[in-house]
């Protein structure tokens, strides 16, 4: 009844991909590629040197797309309530207000070991786990969040739950690792403000292109180095041995997917090969047992395969 209020009086953020109604993991993977696409499609000019040395000529390039994967630690459980009272205030409604308020207060905790407790102690940090309000709030927390990185020309930042992407648009690593560098100090700010650690050692990047040939999109002097609270992470890029994760779905430079497809498709083949084993007409079990089993346990994968495929 609560969620019911609250969903009547606030909206997630259109940034946010998890606990809304029609959304999925899916999604956001469809609006990265749209995003990579779109910037491949809006070229740029460039003057480069004739290869007989003699004057420049004129060349037509796509941009690219920065992809930055930003890991919170203990996210859920690092909510500060004070702040969060605050968003609260923002919300229509008195007694939306005083019931989610309530939910949070006079909560403690205390530890058990073997026959001993601890003393009690007040929980003025994170969000219940597993209550139905939990993800909400936590989605209400970092809606300011999504207003600030998406307020910056060219760059878009999604969530689905805690797992933030930043894409940036540029025309090579040397103007959008700058860009990328700026968003990310500002959020690292905020994340010190409102009491979220950034996890630098789970954050990745991955630097999207077509090209094997221009040498602006490698840096291999180091001159352009990305920095996320502090630390520098390293950024995928054509050639690269490893592959970046986006909510398990593994990127390649050219963003097509074919690595993510052939191992959803070798995951299903091997679980299609376990199931004749076991389908066996008098032994085995009943078919309707079987296609049941058979869509819990093989079709997932097959469903994720095609996915990846179809994008």
């Amino acid at each position: 009844m609560v969620l019911k209020r609250l969903l009547w009086v606030w909206t997630p953020h259109p940034h946010q991909y998890a606990y809304r109604s029609m959304h999925t993991t899916t999604m956001q993977l469809a609006h990265l590629i749209h995003e990579v696409e779109h910037n491949r499609n809006h070229y740029f000019q460039v003057n480069l040197p004739k290869k007989s040395g003699i004057g420049n000529q004129l060349h037509y390039r796509p941009h690219r797309t920065l992809l930055v994967l930003v890991d919170f630690s203990k996210a859920f459980d690092s909510i500060d309530h004070r702040v969060l009272s605050r968003l609260l205030a923002n919300i229509p409604g008195v007694n939306c207000r005083r019931w989610l308020r309530n939910f949070l207060c006079g909560r403690y905790a205390k530890t058990r070991v073997g026959h001993r407790n601890s003393d009690r102690r007040p929980m003025l940090r994170g969000v219940p786990q597993g209550s139905v309000l939990g993800p909400y709030l936590f989605s209400l927390y970092v809606h300011p969040l999504l207003n600030l990185l998406n307020s910056f020309a060219g760059v878009t930042a999604d969530m689905y739950a805690d797992d933030l992407s930043i894409i940036v648009k540029g025309q090579s690593r040397e103007d959008a690792i700058p860009t990328a560098n700026m968003v990310l100090q500002k959020l690292n700010a905020w994340s010190q403000e409102n009491v979220l650690a950034i996890n630098p050692s789970k954050c990745e990047a991955a630097w999207f292109t077509l090209s094997t040939h221009t040498e602006s999109d490698y840096d291999r002097e180091g001159r352009w180095p990305l920095v996320v609270a502090g630390c520098q992470i390293p950024v995928m890029t054509m050639g690269a041995s490893r592959t970046t994760k986006l909510l398990g779905m593994d990127l390649d430079p050219r963003l097509t997917l074919n690595v993510a497809a052939t191992k959803q498709c070798a995951a299903t083949s091997q679980r299609i090969s376990q199931l004749r084993c076991i389908a066996h007409k008098e032994a085995g079990p009943s078919p309707h047992d079987l296609r049941t089993f058979v869509i819990g346990y093989g079709a997932s994968n097959y469903a994720m395969a095609a996915s990846s495929y179809g994008q």
